[in-house]
């Protein structure tokens, strides 16, 4: 697989239809990403990031979203043609991505523990204490404090007046 990159955007460009019309979100974006390497998008809000993202992932809604034109390859295969078998053994898996939106953050019903653990057995990465062990880690490398504790504890959600 010489010269495949890992993530190749090519031209993508997604419209979103409303009653006034259609929206452009997203025009002619194109990159890539190899292994080893990290590609950070800024922009101002509303210039599209998240909507690139959730077009690249198969997570823009179909309607009201179009993505009209362009191509995203994972490995040099072009994702458009997965199954939605196919696109859930790798959504996760292979590619993910932190969202912006608080609504879809923890559900604070659960603890954090069950919601990351659960990420790990849906993909079949890890399960039981294998699994709980790897939260853990994760949460201590992203700085959480104590996360031995906070794995049993429930996301919350702090609201002002």
């Amino acid at each position: 697989m010489t010269g495949t990159h890992l993530l190749e955007v090519k031209d993508l460009t997604v419209d979103f239809l409303s009653l006034g019309g259609s929206f452009r979100a997203t025009n002619g974006v194109s990159f890539h990403v190899d292994a080893g390497e990290t590609l950070v998008i800024l922009g101002e809000s509303g210039s599209g990031k998240s909507v690139s993202a959730s077009a690249i992932m198969g997570l823009i809604d179909t309607p009201p979203g179009d993505i009209c034109a362009g191509s995203v390859a994972y490995r040099g295969r072009d994702l458009s043609s997965l199954s939605e078998g196919e696109r859930r053994d790798l959504n996760g898996r292979k590619i993910a991505m932190i969202f912006q939106d608080p609504l879809s953050h923890l559900n604070p019903v659960y603890t954090i523990g069950w919601q990351m653990e659960e990420v790990f057995s849906v993909h079949g990465v890890a399960s039981g204490g294998v699994a709980r062990q790897r939260a853990i880690d994760i949460l201590r490398r992203v700085g959480i404090p104590e996360p031995e504790k906070r794995i049993d504890q429930y996301p919350r959600t702090r609201f002002r007046i």
